[in-house]
């Protein structure tokens, strides 16, 4: 390949889907030191990837803002304006090599508009809703119980491009940087360990999530024997979730500060002691190498689970699990595991790293 070659990233989404893809954007980088490289990415999760020293530009899909306006008489015309507008920019660009991350209809079909000659992306039965039919590289797997990662990874090999275990970051603002030291400050968090807990999960991963009362036991555990300071971290409407949490608990418990996804970051690499469930920020402290503990209901940890050294899965042996359940009204997966299942786990992980 010659220089200035344009490669498009193409991952919308979500923010472990994003964290995943992280590596092979540094194999990319670490390949390609002087290609043009861009990502399209949806605009509710942008935020995690601006201002990264891999990438020349950062593409916002406007996905949530697009549907809506389409679905209003008044801004109809207006939209689909903006639309064309938009794949006439995208087309302009000029990529040479687009990879489709995300494999389904949505991405494929930008995939396809991003007007790249080489599109690679999962072949047949790899991928979903018909997407090898906007790729014209195709990828299969012998391997179907890939890692996420491994699997991103494997779209490098039409460029004959291997992961050589670059260190993977998340570049930080300084602001950032300081706000999150700024809440430290203000809570007296120093000399003592430190533990970010994360309970919470997407609405569309709620059954994944566990209960209130097994976090408050768990924190009080960790303040009792660690004499840790827990910080309950939450996003939007999560903030009721932590309160109750922090209420039921006989110890002190700390709700973290409102953060961007940047400050999470940033909050996430200054813990000693990482714990949730099968989440995007779990994603992120595996990515940073931050010490944790996930907790796994429904979802194959194979898959979906930390790749840090320092990391350890709780999870119940259970017939229906793992499954691909999209719901779920009795997950027993999550509901059997018991605070003292995570406290063993999580003193093994401590007493490595503290």
């Amino acid at each position: 390949m010659v220089n200035k070659t344009k490669i498009l990233i193409v991952r919308l989404s979500a923010i472990g889907d994003v964290v995943h893809v992280l590596p092979a954007m540094r194999a990319l980088r670490a390949s390609f030191p002087d290609a043009y490289i861009g990502w399209l990415v949806e605009d509710r999760v942008k935020d995690l990837i601006i201002g990264h020293p891999d990438l020349n530009e950062v593409v916002f899909f406007p996905r949530k803002k697009w549907t809506q306006g389409l679905l209003n008489p008044l801004s109809f015309f207006k939209t689909v304006r903006e639309i064309i507008h938009f794949f006439r920019q995208l087309r302009g660009w000029k990529y040479d090599i687009a990879i489709d991350f995300q494999g389904n209809l949505r991405s494929g079909v930008l995939t396809f508009l991003s007007g790249a000659q080489k599109r690679i992306g999962f072949g047949r039965g790899y991928c979903k809703e018909f997407s090898y039919l906007f790729t014209n590289c195709h990828v299969y797997l012998d391997n179907r119980k890939l890692h996420k990662i491994d699997k991103d990874l494997a779209l490098l090999r039409p460029l004959n491009i291997q992961y050589n275990g670059q260190k993977v970051d998340i570049p930080i603002s300084s602001p950032d940087r300081e706000y999150i030291s700024g809440f430290l400050r203000n809570n007296n968090i120093a000399d003592r360990p430190t533990v970010v807990v994360h309970p919470g999960t997407s609405e569309f991963g709620s059954y994944k999530r566990w209960d209130e009362e097994n976090y408050a036991r768990l924190g009080d555990m960790m303040v009792n024997e660690w004499d840790a300071n827990v910080i309950f971290t939450w996003h939007g409407s999560e903030y009721d979730t932590v309160k109750k949490i922090v209420s039921l608990m006989t110890r002190k418990g700390i709700v973290s500060c409102e953060t961007s996804i940047k400050q999470l970051v940033e909050l996430i690499r200054l813990a000693d002691l990482f714990i949730g469930g099968d989440t995007g920020p779990m994603q992120i402290a595996s990515i940073l190498g931050t010490p944790l503990v996930a907790i796994f209901g429904p979802k194959d940890p194979t898959i979906y689970g930390p790749r840090s050294a320092n990391s350890v899965v709780v999870r119940k042996d259970v017939p229906c699990s793992p499954c691909e359940k999209r719901t779920c009204n009795q997950p027993i997966c999550m509901e059997l595991i018991r605070p003292e299942d995570v406290f063993r786990a999580a003193s093994v992980i401590y007493e490595k790293v503290v």
